[in-house]
C-alpha cells in the first residue's frame, strides 16, 4: 500500500471539506519553503531573496490548482526581508511540482507592492492544459534581501477565480542560514521536453521496467557562494562512484564530497545510476557559474515499483529523485 505523505495527505483533506461551488470558503494550504534550485544562496543571511513555496505535492498523479484569467497568488514577506527598490527583476514563477515546469509565454504578471508579491493570471491556468496543474511560486525576488539567520514566516494567499469568493491560504515557514552551505539541486532542462518550457519532470519519472530514465542534471555549488557579492564556488570535477547496487559517493579527485544512495523496489538487482565528472555551466535563469552533473538512471528490466534516489553533499542539502518502473 503505498504511503501518503504528509504534504498530500493534507491536501486530500482540504479537497474533501471543500464546499460546494458557489460557498465562500477560506481553505487552508499546508507550505513548505526551500531554496530555489538555480541558486546557491537564496536562503541565505542578507543575500538575494530566491526561494520556492510548494502548497501541493509535487507527485503529478496528484491534481494541482486550476487557476481562471484573473486570479491571484500573492506571497507576503514578512518585513524584516528588505525591498531595495533598486529596479532588479522580481517575478512570481508558477510551477507545476518541478524546476522549469511553468507554461510558456508566462499566463501572469508580477507586481510588487511592499513586501507583497502579487502573479496575476492573464489566461487561464488549469489542471490537464500544461500538466498537473499549479502547486509552487517561485519568488524570483532580485530587489529582495534576506534578513538575518533565523526562522521567518511567508503568507500565502490564492484567489483561484475572481468570480468567486472562495480562496486558499497558508504559512510556510523559511529558515534563513547565516552561509551559504553546499547544494545540490535537480533541474530539468537536460530532461527534454523543452526549450521552451515546460520542460519534462526530472524529479518524478515512469518508464518501462528494463529502460533508462531521462537524463537529469544536477547543479552544484560549495559553501560560501554569494550572488548578491558576485562570489560563486560552482562543484567541478564531481563523479559519481557507485561502492554497490544501493550505495555510492560524489568523488572529487580523491576526496568524498557527498553521498548517493538507492532505494530499490523488491526483487531489483539489476540497476544503476552513472553520473560525471561535472563540468562548468551557466545556471538556468539566474545565469551564474554551476558545477553540472549529468545523471543516468538505469531499471531492472525484471523489476516493477518505485526507485527513490538520493544525493546529498558533505554538510550540505539532500536532492531526491523518484522512478517509477512498471
Amino acid at each position: 500500500m503505498r504511503r501518503l505523505s504528509p504534504l498530500l495527505f493534507a491536501f486530500a483533506l482540504l479537497v474533501m471539506v471543500v464546499p460546494a461551488a458557489g460557498a465562500a470558503t477560506n481553505s487552508i494550504l499546508p507550505v513548505s519553503i526551500e531554496k530555489a534550485p538555480i541558486v546557491p544562496d537564496g536562503t541565505t543571511a542578507n543575500e538575494i531573496t530566491d526561494f520556492v513555496l510548494t502548497f501541493v505535492d509535487r507527485d503529478p498523479s496528484i491534481d494541482g490548482l486550476s487557476l481562471l484569467a484573473g486570479a491571484t497568488v500573492t506571497a507576503t514577506l514578512p518585513d524584516a526581508f528588505v525591498n531595495t527598490m533598486a529596479g532588479d527583476i522580481n517575478t512570481a514563477i508558477l510551477l507545476q511540482g518541478w524546476p522549469q515546469s511553468p507554461p510558456f509565454p508566462f499566463p501572469w504578471i508580477t507586481e510588487v507592492s511592499g513586501n507583497a508579491v502579487t502573479a496575476t493570471l492573464t489566461s487561464d491556468y488549469l489542471v490537464g492544459d500544461f500538466g498537473p496543474g499549479v502547486k509552487q511560486v517561485h519568488l524570483f525576488l532580485g530587489d529582495f534581501r534576506n534578513p538575518g539567520p533565523g526562522v521567518y514566516q511567508v503568507d500565502l494567499v490564492i484567489k483561484p477565480d475572481p468570480a468567486s469568493s472562495a480562496t486558499f491560504t497558508g504559512t510556510g515557514t523559511v529558515r534563513i542560514l547565516p552561509k551559504s552551505r553546499p547544494s545540490v539541486n535537480a533541474v530539468s532542462v537536460f530532461s527534454g521536453g523543452g526549450p521552451p518550457p515546460p520542460f519534462n519532470n526530472a524529479i518524478y519519472q515512469t518508464v518501462a521496467a528494463g529502460d533508462d530514465a531521462a537524463d537529469v542534471g544536477l547543479y552544484l555549488w560549495d559553501k560560501g557562494s554569494s550572488v548578491a557579492d558576485g562570489i560563486i564556488n560552482p562543484f567541478v570535477d564531481v563523479a559519481i562512484v557507485m561502492s554497490n547496487l544501493s550505495r555510492g559517493r560524489l568523488v572529487q579527485g580523491n576526496k568524498t564530497v557527498g553521498h548517493v544512495w538507492i532505494d530499490a523496489p523488491a526483487g531489483a538487482s539489476v540497476y544503476g545510476i552513472t553520473g560525471g565528472p561535472s563540468f562548468l555551466g551557466i545556471a538556468a535563469v539566474s545565469e551564474i557559474d554551476v558545477g553540472i552533473l549529468v545523471t543516468t538512471f538505469s531499471t531492472d528490466p525484471n523489476a516493477t515499483g518505485v526507485y527513490t534516489i538520493g544525493f546529498q553533499l558533505n554538510n550540505g542539502n539532500t536532492q531526491q529523485l523518484f522512478v517509477t518502473a512498471e
